[in-house]
Formats: structure tokens, C-alpha cells, sequence
């Protein structure tokens, strides 16, 4: 199809395309508390024609357009999103769903509703235009992936596609990977005792301050796309809420991000081989990843460790380049590749053997701030380009 067609078949959609993205900025939707947003996302699927809406047990919203014989094509798009913060500091309300200017403003209008939006409505144009479907195409909206990515974890249980287009914000770009993300916990136990006699007990305080300055001089690996692995001190807590008593233990959390080769549980070796350099006896210590349990909106429960695998695929792997043809073509302009500096759900679906790529509208710098907005052009191209993609993008190598 010529690039200016599919442009003019998402444009002709712009209003209502708009509109729901409108709306689905103005539903709040944080993690676990997806259903009013997964309700309008099947209501939608459903008035748009899908051949198949279905809701899992974890609350996900799986649409189907049924094509011809070819590989099983994923959309993957969250529902949820990160905490507004105090309205006071937004330009506009961050549920509002103000349209200023050409932007859409809201919490998830960029982290990812309109690309969910626009995910939802390439759908719709497939199966009302009769497009050409080399394989069959899911859309998945789904949920807590700002709360571990349990919404995927949990639909790739039950659905196996053979690749898969995630849509987080890349400013227009192709994505082809990411680095990992990695929570360890390093925690220190000593001796607790009242503050007017230190010396009677064993301050966990100071040990994990010694840790804290090898850590800081840490040699990291290096890596010629992404900038490297890194980590960074997060939280600090201690087992006590009183000032005149010192602390029997302190926890500090790490936010580790890796590299494609890097695997947690060496991390997790070495972090506690430094932690426990020069400890004393009167002292444990200890590093270990993370697991948290969640509950999504549906009741289910879920226990996940707080890691996302990193991924990459080379520039010239067939799913890149037939991104990159496809998009370049069907925008009429020339699309850049380039990797995501944030972790996504794009790992986990990748670490799975399923060949992946992002593509989204808006401006990652945006995401998790109080001045998220997009395009309403942007939203329009996005369309286009996952229709297109869709539809055109080579299905296996050539």
C-alpha cells in the first residue's frame, strides 16, 4: 500500500482514536486497579469488531483479529501507571485528559495509552478495511506492569506468539532492546542497644556505610550500545522508629541495571562478597534479589522476583530491518532504530525466545514526570505504523 494510505486510513480515525485515548487518560488506572480502564479497552476491542475479546485470570485484555496461516503477531501495550504525585504540580489536572495545543495531557497519556489507544484502533482498521493479515494478530492491554510486569508474566502462560511489538515510548524510533532491571536487597544485622551505650552493641550502620563507599568505586562492566551496566542506591531502612536506640539491623535497597549477558544470580554473589568484606563476627550480612507478591484487580495473586531481563537484537536482525522498512515506509519518513535507557515488558517476552521490538509514540523523557503529554499527531502516526506493521511487516527471515 502506498505510505500516504496508511496515513490517510489513520487519519481518517483520528477523532475517535483521540477521543479514547482521551478517555483513557481520564479513567485512573494504577497498578491493580486496572478493571475500569480493562473495561474500556474491551468495550472498545468489541464495538471495533474483533473476532475474539477475551479477559484472563490476571485481568489482561486479549483482542483477536484472525488472519491467514503465517507466525502469531503480539501487540503489547499496559494498562496501568505510575503515581500522578500531587496535582498541584501539573500543568494540567493529571486526569483530565486536557487536549492543549496538540498535546493530549494526562498520567499515561506517553507511559502507555496512546499507544495503547493506537494499538486497540490498528485492530479495528485491519478487520473493517479487510486488510491483508499474514498471521494472526493479539492485542494485549495488559496489567501491573508498572508493578513488576505481572500482567505479562502471567498472559505468557497461556499465549505464545511468535513475535512481538511492545509499545512503550520511543519518540517515533524502532527499539531493538534494553537493559535489564534488577532489586537486590543487602542487609546488615548487628545488635541493638539503647543510644547512650554504643559501645554494648554492634551498629549495622557501619558496616553497610563501608559497603555503600566500595560500592560507589565498583568497576562496571562496559558495553558498546548501551551505556553500561549501573547501579544505584535506593532506599534505607532500619528495624527501628526510635532516635535514642540504635538499629539491630538496616536494608538497603539496590536498583542494578544489567546487561544482555549479565545473570542476577552472580550479581547477587558479588554484591554480598563486597557487603561482607572485612565484617566482623558480631555481624550478618547478606544480598538477595527481591520477590514481591502482588495482587491484580481480577484477585489473582502472584509472586514474581522485582527482575526484568535485558535484551538486544542486532541492527541487522530480520525483525529490526523489517520494522524499520515497514515503518519508513508507511510514515513516508526515515525511522531510526535506537534501545530504550528504561527496562519494559519487552525482556521478559524476549528472554522467552520470541523475537521483539518497541515502537511507541511520545517522548520517553516525559514518562514519570508531571509534564507527560503527546502529540495528537503523534497518536495519529502511531496507527498508521502499527497497522502497517501489522499487516506488511516480513514475518520471518528473508
Amino acid at each position: 500500500m502506498p505510505p500516504n494510505q496508511w496515513k490517510a486510513l489513520a487519519q481518517a480515525d483520528a477523532e475517535s482514536l483521540i477521543a479514547f485515548a482521551q478517555r483513557l487518560v481520564q479513567t485512573p488506572s494504577l497498578p491493580g486497579q486496572e478493571a475500569a480502564v480493562a473495561g474500556l479497552v474491551e468495550q472498545e476491542m468489541r464495538r471495533l469488531g474483533y473476532d475474539a475479546v477475551t479477559v484472563d485470570p490476571a485481568g489482561n485484555v486479549v483482542g483477536l483479529i484472525r488472519g491467514d496461516a503465517g507466525p502469531l503477531l503480539m501487540f503489547n501495550a499496559h494498562m496501568d501507571h505510575v503515581d500522578p504525585g500531587d496535582p498541584s504540580g501539573w500543568p494540567h489536572p493529571p486526569y483530565g485528559g486536557a487536549i492543549v495545543e496538540g498535546m493530549l495531557w494526562g498520567r499515561g497519556s506517553v507511559d502507555m495509552k496512546g499507544a495503547l489507544a493506537a494499538m486497540v484502533y490498528a485492530g479495528g482498521l485491519i478487520k473493517r478495511h479487510h486488510l491483508p493479515l499474514p498471521g494472526d494478530l493479539i492485542v494485549a492491554a495488559v496489567v501491573m506492569e508498572e508493578g513488576g510486569g505481572v500482567g505479562t508474566h502471567e498472559l505468557l502462560r497461556h499465549v505464545r506468539p511468535a513475535l512481538c511489538v511492545v509499545g512503550e515510548s520511543s519518540d517515533g524510533c524502532v527499539m531493538r532492546g534494553h537493559r535489564g532491571r534488577t532489586e537486590f536487597l543487602a542487609r546488615v544485622v548487628g545488635r541493638s542497644v539503647h543510644a547512650s551505650m554504643p559501645e554494648l552493641g554492634a551498629n549495622p550502620h557501619y558496616p553497610m556505610a563501608r559497603f555503600l563507599t566500595r560500592l560507589e568505586a565498583l568497576p562496571m562492566e562496559a558495553h558498546p550500545v548501551f551505556t553500561g551496566a549501573s547501579v544505584a542506591p535506593t532506599l534505607y531502612r532500619t528495624d527501628q522508629s526510635s532516635p535514642n536506640v540504635t538499629p539491630g539491623e538496616v536494608r538497603l535497597t539496590l536498583d542494578w541495571r544489567s546487561l544482555p549477558d549479565q545473570r542476577m544470580e552472580q550479581i547477587a554473589t558479588q554484591l554480598e562478597a563486597l557487603l561482607r568484606e572485612g565484617l566482623t563476627a558480631d555481624f550478618q550480612a547478606e544480598v538477595c534479589v527481591v520477590q514481591n507478591r502482588y495482587v491484580t484487580y481480577t484477585g489473582l495473586m502472584v509472586e514474581l522476583l522485582a527482575s526484568f531481563p535485558s535484551f538486544l537484537l542486532p541492527t541487522d536482525h530480520w525483525l529490526v530491518q523489517g520494522a524499520q522498512r515497514t515503518l519508513s515506509r508507511a510514515l513516508d519518513r526515515a525511522v531510526a532504530t535506537d534501545v530504550w535507557r528504561f527496562a519494559t515488558d519487552g525482556g521478559q517476552i524476549a528472554a522467552l525466545g520470541i523475537p521483539t521490538v518497541g515502537f511507541g509514540p511520545g517522548n520517553p523523557k516525559v514518562v514519570h514526570t508531571n509534564h507527560e503529554c503527546i502529540a495528537l499527531s503523534a497518536l495519529v502516526d502511531a496507527l498508521a505504523g502499527y497497522t502497517a506493521l501489522a499487516s506488511e511487516m516480513v514475518r520471518e527471515p528473508i
